[in-house]
Parts: structure tokens; C-alpha cells; sequence
């Protein structure tokens, strides 16, 4: 079968190839693909700026068909649709595994970095970590799901919005824009979403249509001046870092307001950045860094997504084949398009 593969470390080495078809376990299920979208991640694999153990096929969001299953899987059967949680290898004995935080075990290994991944035409998966696809939802939108996750694990589950929030977007990406509708769902009363002069051309379009207006490009206007303006000068309840910047880290600092909440989702690429740290102490701000995704966030995005509580259908910018792979990430990562999806 046909992979993306990440070849050897480096910048770069990303090829097709054609790969042994997966070797299923008894606790398995092998997976005939349908959808699997592009990742940050994948972007920064590609960068050489993320953990990865090579020869990888890459891609760790997906839908797809179960075909074939383990002689010790009892709770899926051919032919049922799932998606699947990327918690491969953990190693289930350490303290993380053994109080249910298996997202962060440091034995980890997930599909598309540490173990063979998605974008290929089958995959194999552990039995525990898959969910069923809602009928409400097709393949190419339930490949959203893991996104989803994250949005609804960092925004609802820690960063506990309530009704009648104020919550600031820092980056009006895949996850920004998530992150701001399940912001929403939750009773948030103004969403302000901020970007940068190339957020323009599509990102900002894609919020206006999913009902967002409080729209800030920060390299013609002053965050700090809008929020304070749009807050009455007090400032955000929540601020959601999703774009990976320094100056946009320091500025989350500067428009939380005192007792404030900031939760840090986008990754700098970076070593080391400087941070306003006694700002952040002198105004008791609660900062907490996300990633991954928890076991309850799966189903509630899996319903939010259901009931357009959380549209995902208007994030997919590009869906294409696997050959079209190059051109994709580019585009993506230049801002000229939101979700892209390799369709199977």
C-alpha cells in the first residue's frame, strides 16, 4: 500500500512510499482509512521541530472502517466507523499511565510520529482507543475529531469556560478556530479571535462565516487597546494561545485580566522564548500548557460535532490524494487554507 512516509531525521525527507500492509495484534483492529487530516504537528515533523522516530508513516487524525478485528476484540465488529485516540504505547504501569493520564505517558508513542500512522490506506489501532462515528457525521468531518478533541480537552475540561466569558483566540488556526466554537458552545458571550495580516485572505473569512465578528489583526491594531476597549478595561476571562508565537505568548499575559485564566496550545518550535514571567506573577494568572487529549473530550466533541455545535465542515480548505501532499502543506502553512484532509 501507499505512504507518507518521514524518511530519516532532518529537515525535509518526506516521500511516498509503498509499505508492508499492518500487521495486526489480537487486541487489535485493522482500519481501512477513509479521511486523515494535516496537522501542525506534521508541519513541524516536516521542520524537523517535533519528536519523531524515523521510518514513519505519518498522520494521526483519521476516520475509517474497521475490517478486520483481533481474536480478543469483542466490542467492534467489521464495518463499524471509527476514529481513534493517538495514545499508542503507553506503557500502562508508570504513575502518568496509572491515574488515567495516559495522553502524557513519557513511554508514548503515537501513530504518526513514534509508530506507522494514517495517511496510508489501512491502518492498525488498539481496540480501547477507538470511538464509533456518529451517523450524523461523514467520514471527512469525523477526520476533525482528534482537533476537536483538543479544543474541547484545553477550552471546556481545563480552561472551564462559563457562561458569560470573555475569551481571546490567539491564532485563528485549525485549533484557534475550534477553540473558539467550542468556547461558544460553552457560554462564552464574546469571542475575540486575533491574528496576523495573512490570517486576511482565508482564516478570517472562515470565522466571519461561523459567526465570529470580533475579528483582530494585530500587525494593523493594538491587541492589548482592543481588549481592554472590548472588556471595558478588564480585560480577558480566558486567553487561548494557539499561535506558537513569543510576542503573542507576552501579549496573552498583557490582556488577561487579574485572576485571569491562559491556556498555552501553541507550540513556539523553539527551545527557549522570552516570557514577561513576573507580569504573569503580579497579575496571579492561572497558565496551563495542553496537549494532547483526554479520554472525556473524544465524546464530548464526537456529540458537539454532532449536534453543529461545532461546525468542522467549514475548516476543510483542501481535500486531496496523497500525491498532492507537497502543494498541501505549503499552502497550509503559509495561511492559505485552514484543514486539509487526505481523502482515501
Amino acid at each position: 500500500m501507499k505512504a507518507l512516509v518521514k524518511t530519516r531525521k532532518g529537515e525535509g525527507f518526506i516521500e511516498i512510499q509503498e509499505v508492508p500492509m499492518p500487521d495486526y495484534s489480537a487486541n487489535e483492529v485493522l482500519i481501512e482509512v477513509k479521511a486523515a487530516g494535516i496537522c501542525g504537528t506534521d508541519i513541524h515533523i516536516y521542520h524537523d521541530e517535533y519528536p519523531y522516530w524515523p521510518p514513519v508513516t505519518m498522520g494521526h487524525e483519521f476516520s475509517g472502517k474497521v475490517i478486520e478485528v483481533g481474536k480478543n476484540v469483542k466490542q467492534w465488529k467489521k464495518g463499524d466507523r471509527v476514529v481513534g485516540e493517538p495514545h499508542t504505547k503507553a506503557c500502562g504501569i508508570c504513575y502518568l499511565c496509572r491515574t488515567g493520564n495516559i495522553y502524557i505517558c513519557p513511554h508514548k508513542r503515537s501513530i504518526g510520529w513514534g509508530i506507522d500512522g494514517a495517511f496510508a490506506n489501512y491502518l492498525k489501532m488498539p481496540s480501547h482507543l477507538l470511538h464509533k462515528i456518529p451517523e450524523e457525521l461523514s467520514y471527512e468531518e469525523a477526520a476533525l475529531t482528534e482537533p476537536t478533541a483538543v479544543a474541547v480537552s484545553s477550552v471546556l475540561l481545563t480552561g472551564k469556560v462559563e457562561p458569560g466569558d470573555i475569551v481571546v483566540i490567539e491564532g485563528p488556526g485549525p485549533i484557534g478556530l475550534l477553540s473558539a466554537m467550542a468556547a461558544r458552545a460553552a457560554g462564552a458571550s464574546k469571542v475575540i479571535i486575533a491574528g496576523i495580516e495573512s490570517d486576511e485572505k482565508v482564516r478570517f473569512k472562515i470565522a466571519k462565516t461561523l459567526g465570529f465578528t470580533e475579528l483582530v489583526n494585530v500587525n494593523k491594531e493594538d491587541i492589548v487597546e482592543e481588549t481592554h476597549h472590548l472588556t471595558q478595561g478588564r480585560g480577558a476571562d480566558l486567553v487561548v494561545e494557539a499561535s506558537g508565537a513569543e510576542i503573542s505568548i507576552n501579549k496573552s499575559i498583557q490582556i488577561t485580566r487579574r485572576l485571569g485564566r491562559i491556556i498555552v496550545l501553541g507550540i513556539t518550535g523553539k527551545k527557549q522564548v522570552s516570557v514577561n514571567w513576573d507580569e504573569a506573577i503580579f497579575k496571579g494568572l492561572d497558565i496551563k500548557f495542553c496537549f494532547s487529549t483526554t479520554y472525556p473530550s473524544w465524546g464530548r466533541a464526537l456529540s458537539l460535532m454532532a449536534k453543529e455545535l461545532i461546525e468542522v465542515s467549514p475548516l476543510i480548505t483542501h481535500k486531496v490524494n496523497l500525491g498532492e501532499w507537497e502543494k498541501t502543506f505549503n499552502d497550509l502553512e503559509k495561511g492559505n487554507g485552514i484543514k486539509g484532509i487526505f481523502v482515501f
